[in-house]
Order: C-alpha cells, then structure tokens, then sequence
C-alpha cells in the first residue's frame, strides 16, 4: 500500500451540500429519548437510511443521540420525529 494516495468516498456525492469537514461536529448531532426495549428496532431503522448517521445509547434510561453531519441532519429530525411513538427529541 506504499505510495498510494487516499481519495475521498464517492459515495458522498449522493448528497447535494457536502458538509465542510473542518466545521461539523457535535452541533449536528441529534439526542433523543426512547424506551430501552426499543433501541435495536430504532437503531436498525436508521442504518436502513445509508449515511444518516451513527446511533448510540447514552444511558441505560434510554437517552440517545444521532451523529449525524448539517446536511443529514434535517433528514435526521424528519425521519425521528415521524416515530414519536418510540422516540422523543430533545430541544
């Protein structure tokens, strides 16, 4: 693998406004409530979403949070709050 240079994903050219990766972080990530009996049917929605975001438990009261990126993000809070029977977001 010397001498080989890294490119960059194609498959993020599937979304429209590529997120400056110099300027994203936690300001994008979503957190949310929702019954623990519930994580893996939630978790498993999300990743049927390819490159949503990356679900993870914060607690075992079943506080959560998405990492997701600005541009994934309003897909993210569309896509929890059309499960508000499971999930909760945080304001």
């Amino acid at each position: 693998m010397s001498g080989t240079s890294l490119e960059p994903s194609k498959s993020i050219g599937a979304f429209t406004d590529v997120p400056d990766l110099v300027t994203y972080g936690e300001e994008a990530y979503v957190y949310f409530h929702l019954e623990p009996k519930h994580t893996n049917f939630i978790n498993r929605i999300i990743e049927g979403y390819e490159y949503l975001g990356v679900m993870t438990s914060i607690d075992v009261n079943g506080r959560c949070m998405l990492r997701c990126t600005p541009s994934t993000r309003p897909l993210a809070i569309e896509l929890l709050s059309s499960l508000s029977d499971y999930v909760t977001i945080e304001d």
